[in-house]
């Protein structure tokens, strides 16, 4: 049986992505076998992310596999699927995943937004994220804000019956850290009575050590 495990953020931009690549790269790179899914991608820019995740698995998969659902407006899938006159077809996410499933021991799941982003109808993020059974990942911004952000997500998250596998505090803006930066490592997982799973350095400098360190929380055992 596949160990999965969902990955959401605490608002649109906070580097889902970049967290999911990462730990993706980690875990291949140590032989296990692993894969990412983008269940939905909206956005003028294609299918960027779930084309990042393909060439990290080698092109083992199809992008239709990896991404069953993409529109092409930047918007929530239930607004984009609106204007683009399309269908979002639960069933089709549910089969890929499945697929993804049974030929890999770990897959990564990329969330849309945050757990309140529409998908359809009376159907939001943190539903999907429960029907496929997964506990979460919640990656919020290092810097000022990301409390209040952080623990409105907690909060939605336990009232959605999800249960949280821990924090990751990602390093969006780069450059020397100030107070707030260095507090929240401390204050959060306090606040939230979720563990911290360790800190993403920004962009390029994504170190595998702090890669390692949350792969390891997550998934000992495997």
């Amino acid at each position: 049986m596949s160990r999965g495990i969902f990955i959401t953020g605490t608002d649109t931009g906070v580097g889902k992505t970049h967290v999911t690549a990462a730990l993706l790269t980690d875990l291949r790179r140590r032989g296990f076998s692993a894969a990412a899914f983008k269940p939905i991608a909206c956005g003028k820019g294609g299918r960027h992310d779930a084309e990042i995740y393909a060439a990290i698995m080698n092109h083992e998969q199809p992008l239709n596999v990896i991404n069953p659902i993409y529109l092409r407006n930047p918007l929530a899938p239930s607004v984009a699927a609106k204007i683009e006159r399309k269908h979002i077809d639960l069933r089709r996410i549910l089969r890929a995943y499945q697929q993804l499933a049974r030929s890999y021991d770990v897959v990564l799941v990329e969330g849309a937004g945050g757990l309140l982003v529409p998908i359809r109808e009376n159907y939001f993020v943190a539903d999907l994220a429960k029907a496929l059974k997964l506990q979460v990942v919640i990656v919020a911004r290092l810097g000022l804000g990301t409390i209040n952000h952080t623990l409105l997500t907690v909060r939605q998250a336990n009232a959605s019956g999800l249960k949280i596998a821990g924090l990751v505090l990602n390093d969006t803006a780069g450059g020397r850290h100030g107070l707030a930066e260095r507090t929240n490592v401390r204050v959060l997982p306090n606040l939230c009575k979720v563990p911290l799973l360790g800190v993403m350095p920004h962009g390029k400098k994504t170190q595998p050590a702090a890669v390692r360190q949350i792969c390891d929380q997550l998934f000992a055992g495997i």
